[in-house]
């Protein structure tokens, strides 16, 4: 008939066609963006919550350092 169906499909063979060259990238590539993005982003959210607490001078003061890390890191791993 010619029509595949997905249960027909290996997963094997699913993921040679579909999920291991997502945009053409590798798997560790890939590993490594959505790493990166979500150490980025828990370092974001920290260093808003640093700048918005009054209780801890240390938070406070470096807040802004980690807010800025987790920007870059997040403009960097989402290039990948």
């Amino acid at each position: 008939m010619g029509v595949t169906v997905m249960s027909q499909i290996d997963i094997s063979e699913f993921e040679q066609r579909v999920a291991a060259p997502v945009a053409g990238r590798s798997r560790r590539r890939a590993a490594a963006q959505v790493w990166g993005e979500r150490i980025a982003i828990v370092l974001i959210v920290l260093g808003i919550l640093g700048l918005v607490q009054p209780w801890v001078q240390d938070f406070y003061t470096n807040g802004f350092t980690v807010l800025l890390a987790g920007t870059i890191i997040f403009i960097v791993a989402s290039h990948l």
